[in-house]
C-alpha cells in the first residue's frame, strides 16, 4: 500500500490554476485548473476542470428541502386536516360571508383582510382578536387561513383546548404521531391561528407549575418570527391571569389588538 501510494505521488503532477471566476449559478469563486492524467490509457493527456463549484451540491440540498417540505405538509394534513379541530359551521367561513353588525367589526374585518393582502413570511405580524361571544373572531381568523392557503401559503386553525387534547393524545402508545411531530407542524406553518385562548383547563391550585401553561409557552415561543392570530373572549386582565404573565407577555410581543364587541350574530334568528 505504501509503495503504491508513493508511486502515485511521483506520477501525479500538481494541477495548474488557469483562472478564477465567479460561478453564475452558485455564486462561489471557482478555479479553472489544468492537469495531466496520471494513469490509465489516457495517461499524459492534459485535462481541464473547475474546482469549487457548489451548483450540484446546492441543487441536491434544494431538492432535499423540497422533499422534506412535502413530507411535512403531508404529515401536517394527516395530523390536523381531519376536520376534528374545526367546527363544521366554521369550515364555510369566508370574508365574503362575514356580516359585521357595527363599525368596530367592519374595521376588524378590513384589518384582517389587509393582513392577508400584505402577508409576507419575511415580515411576521401577530393579531389578537378580542371581544364578546358571537362577533366573528373565529370566522375572520378561519377566513384568513383559507385565503392564505389559496395564495399558496401554509396555515392551521386550531382551537386551543382541542390542540392541547391532541397533544395529550400523542402520549398514548397507540398514537400515530409523536408530540414532537405535532409541535413541529405547529411551528413550521406560515400562519397559525390559536382560537379561544383562555378557555383551556388550568390547574387553579398551582398556577406557576401547570402542564397547560408550559405547553402554551412552548407553542408560542416556537412561533417567534412567524405570523400568529389569537382569539379570546376574555379581557386583558382575565387573559393574563388565565395563561400567566409569562405566556401573556410572549403572546403580546409584536401583536396588534383588534377589539370586537357587539351582538351575538349567531343568535340573530332566534
Amino acid at each position: 500500500m505504501k509503495e503504491t501510494s508513493s508511486l502515485l505521488k511521483t506520477k501525479i503532477a500538481p494541477m495548474k490554476v488557469l483562472r478564477q471566476i465567479k460561478c453564475s449559478g452558485c455564486g462561489e469563486i471557482v478555479n479553472e485548473v489544468e492537469g495531466t492524467v496520471a494513469l490509465g490509457p489516457e495517461a499524459g493527456k492534459l485535462f481541464r476542470a473547475f474546482k469549487g463549484c457548489k451548483c450540484e451540491e446546492k441543487r441536491l440540498a434544494k431538492e432535499s428541502r423540497k422533499v422534506q417540505s412535502a413530507m411535512l405538509e403531508r404529515k401536517t394534513k394527516a395530523i390536523f386536516n381531519q376536520n376534528s379541530l374545526v367546527n363544521r359551521s366554521l369550515q364555510r367561513a369566508t370574508f365574503e360571508n362575514y356580516e359585521p353588525t357595527n363599525k368596530q367589526l367592519i374595521d376588524a374585518k378590513e384589518t384582517v383582510e389587509e393582513f392577508v393582502k400584505e402577508f409576507k413570511s419575511s415580515n411576521p405580524e401577530n393579531l389578537l382578536l378580542a371581544g364578546s361571544y358571537g362577533t366573528g373572531k373565529s370566522h375572520l381568523s378561519y377566513a384568513a387561513v383559507r385565503a392564505l392557503l389559496d395564495k399558496g401559503y401554509s396555515g392551521l386553525f386550531l382551537s386551543v383546548p382541542k390542540l392541547l387534547t391532541k397533544i395529550k393524545d400523542t402520549y398514548n402508545s397507540h398514537s400515530e404521531f409523536s408530540e414532537a411531530e405535532l409541535l413541529e407542524a405547529v411551528e413550521k406553518v406560515d400562519l397559525l391561528v390559536l382560537d379561544d385562548i383562555g378557555t383551556e383547563y388550568t390547574n387553579a391550585k398551582n398556577k406557576n407549575d401547570n402542564w397547560t401553561q408550559t405547553k402554551l409557552f412552548e407553542v408560542m415561543d416556537s412561533r417567534a418570527g412567524k405570523h400568529t392570530i389569537f382569539t379570546t373572549n376574555l379581557s386583558s386582565d382575565e387573559l393574563s391571569k388565565k395563561v400567566n404573565e409569562r405566556n401573556f407577555s410572549r403572546m403580546m410581543d409584536g401583536t396588534t389588538v383588534l377589539k370586537m364587541t357587539g351582538k351575538d350574530y349567531r343568535r340573530k334568528s332566534f
